[in-house]
């Protein structure tokens, strides 16, 4: 799955490339309070490309840390668990391992009256 993500991501950039250099014309941008004149459209497209793929970075490294931790707040209560199952299980083993005390065989038989 991840030679896929690569290829696309690669196939993309190249034709991004391609965009780039056949669109080589001079606009004037503004955006905002920014102003900027004869500006090629591939430096645009480019400086476009390049700030979406850090946006995408930003928010990928934003989930890798969420998703880190929770999985160190569940390993935490996992472990709490199994110590807690651990504890719970140690009087039952030493229950297991006492000797139990000897049985007698009982009579279902009434005994006789004595006199």
């Amino acid at each position: 799955m991840s030679q896929l993500i690569v290829f696309l991501a690669l196939l993309f950039s190249i034709l991004i490339a391609i965009f780039a250099v056949q669109n080589t014309t001079p606009v004037d941008v503004s955006f905002l309070i920014f102003r900027a004149q004869t500006v090629a459209v591939s430096v645009l497209v480019l400086i476009s490309a390049a700030l979406g793929a850090a946006v995408m970075l930003l928010l990928g490294l934003a989930r890798e840390v969420q998703v880190r931790w929770r999985t160190r707040q569940l390993n935490q209560r996992l472990k709490v668990a199994e110590a807690k199952v651990k504890e719970a299980e140690t009087p039952a083993r030493v229950a297991e391992a006492a000797p139990e005390a000897p049985t007698f065989a009982t009579s279902t038989e009434a005994a006789p009256p004595t006199l």
